[in-house]
């Protein structure tokens, strides 16, 4: 059984953060790195709150740096020169659940200035406006960067049959297709499992599909059995990863063991 292609997020809010993580997720033997350029508008706090209880807690937040802060093309230089691995380039947007500011045309120029660059992978959005879409799909291709097309529904998962039309409809957008949806429940999960189910085979379409909260995962696990292309890992081991949707990269590589994917 083939596997897919693994891809570690990294979840760091400075340069310096990214980097390390990225060294160990080159130690890790992984073989695509995504950079969430969106993360560096955004640094963590500690701040104490009450519980029910009356007792204080201490819990961690995301407060946005001024888009200032920020030195894009020095960052891009910095990234390019310490990542040795292949970096998938992505700057999200908050209403797919990103930490970018409200600005997108300042978030399509870093679009922009990282597929001058030379990045290998860039994720561009199926919301971005259509003429500027076209405009960075062919700046992408002329690069020979590969894209990453990308949906995170916030708010629901749909029907099954909703999903699978929603990969025909867009296969086309990118060299693989990235489908993200809010899962609510174990049938949320099924729902998404169901419908890479349905694709499985051997003219299976580049794609993937995961969910955002419980039952999210399974298609992570089981992405050798549904011939996904792609699966995204974290280098974090928060216990409310399955919660999220998520898992951990070497949680990750025992299932397969266990499951007799690998």
């Amino acid at each position: 059984m083939s596997l897919p292609k693994v891809c570690v997020s990294l979840e760091g809010n400075t340069v310096e953060e990214i980097v390390k993580q990225a060294e160990k997720a080159t130690g890790e033997g992984v073989e695509l790195i995504e950079v969430r350029f969106d993360r560096l508008y955004v640094e963590k706090v500690q701040v104490s709150v009450k519980n029910e209880a009356g007792e204080q807690e201490t819990s961690t937040e995301f407060v946005s740096r001024p888009i200032d802060d920020v030195d894009v093309p020095a960052s891009i230089e910095q990234l390019k020169k310490s990542i040795e691995k292949t970096v998938l380039f992505t700057c999200m947007p908050r209403r797919q659940g990103g930490q970018f500011p409200d600005d997108e045309e300042g978030r399509i120029e870093i679009l922009r200035q990282a597929i001058s660059s030379g990045v290998s992978w860039i994720n561009l959005e199926l919301d971005i406006d259509e003429k500027i879409s076209k405009e960075l799909f062919s700046a992408a291709k002329e690069a020979g960067c590969s894209i990453v097309a990308s949906l995170h529904d916030m708010e629901e998962t749909p029907s099954s049959e909703d999903i699978l039309e929603a990969i025909e409809d867009n296969l086309e957008a990118g060299d693989i297709l990235k489908l993200c949806y809010q899962t609510r429940g174990h049938g949320d999960g099924l729902s998404i499992f169901e419908a890479a189910w349905k694709l499985r085979g051997v003219d299976a379409p580049s794609y993937t599909i995961m969910g955002m909260g419980i039952g999210g995962d399974w298609p992570r696990i089981h992405a050798p059995l549904l011939d996904l292309t792609i699966v995204y890992t974290t280098l974090d081991n928060d216990f409310s990863l399955p919660d999220r949707g998520l898992i951990n990269l070497r949680d990750l590589r025992t299932a397969w063991d266990m499951l007799g994917y690998a």
